[in-house]
């Protein structure tokens, strides 16, 4: 038995897969994917003309969820799905974190991740996460996740998974400096790595890829699976492999055809 609740809440596009095991446990294995700035009118079950096939269909045979509100920015929506909790109670309301910002979300709020792990759930997070790194107790594997491949930060390059940035020239403050450096990540409990061998491959395949990796590789006997798969399309940069665009060349607008081709 396979249950799909979608929802479009603020700028992100949730979908949500619950799945029994296949040991008879009673519980289900859980799949949560999220778009990020996705909007209200870009998919096919809202009437827009951008073709989101599989997205109508789970749509056709789920259940919309269309009375959900979320900040439209990735760090407080995001701090809402890992507590439970609305942003201002996770004191993440107010903008995303920054590469230069020193925190994240509070180390004293227990995850989603964490309470399922207490359940016996594999978890595993796969994509965004914008929910600070600047301690490593901010990372998701000290957040409950038993893994992790994505990147820590948000508009990274799809293809080269770098990011640019600033720091402070000095400790009060006094003007700053550009940085760039590569912020695509392979995490469990014990290892952190930067990912080198990715450049060139577009972050939708990479992550495509880790999350049915993950899943082919759950151990059902061990008990139920968590996955947390948070896409980077649609946020910019407005970036896509050209046979897709070729799909939408009758869209005149350049930035208009890339993001469609996003979804």
């Amino acid at each position: 038995m396979v249950s799909v609740g979608i929802t479009i809440a603020g700028s992100l596009l949730v979908v949500l897969f619950t799945a029994g095991v296949s040991h008879g446990a009673d519980k289900p294995n859980i799949l949560f994917i999220a778009a990020d700035d996705l909007g209200w009118n870009d998919v096919g079950f809202h009437g827009s003309a951008i073709k989101t096939p599989v997205l109508d269909k789970l749509a056709q045979e789920g259940v919309i969820l269309n009375r959900s509100y979320v900040q439209p920015l990735c760090s407080p929506s995001r701090s809402c799905f890992m507590s439970g909790r609305f942003p201002f109670h996770t004191g993440l309301q107010h903008i995303v974190i920054m590469p230069e910002l020193g925190y994240g979300l509070n180390l004293s709020i227990t995850t989603v991740a964490q309470r399922l792990k207490d359940l016996g759930y594999a978890t595993h997070a796969v994509g965004k996460w914008h929910l600070g790194f600047c301690n490593k107790a901010y990372t998701p594997t000290e957040r409950g996740f038993d893994s992790y491949f994505g990147y820590y930060l948000g508009a990274e390059d799809y293809y080269t998974h770098r990011r640019a940035g600033s720091v402070p020239n000095d400790s009060l403050g006094r003007g700053s400096r550009p940085v760039d450096g590569l912020d695509l990540h392979r995490n469990s409990k014990d290892t952190y790595s930067n990912v080198l061998t990715d450049n060139g491959t577009y972050s939708t395949y990479a992550f495509s890829r880790e999350a049915e990796a993950v899943i082919n590789s759950h151990d059902t006997s061990s008990g139920p699976l968590y996955l947390y798969m948070p896409f980077q399309a649609v946020h910019q940069p407005l970036q896509a492999p050209q046979r897709f665009l070729d799909m939408y060349e009758h869209i005149e607008n350049k930035n208009r055809r890339v993001f469609s081709v996003f979804q």
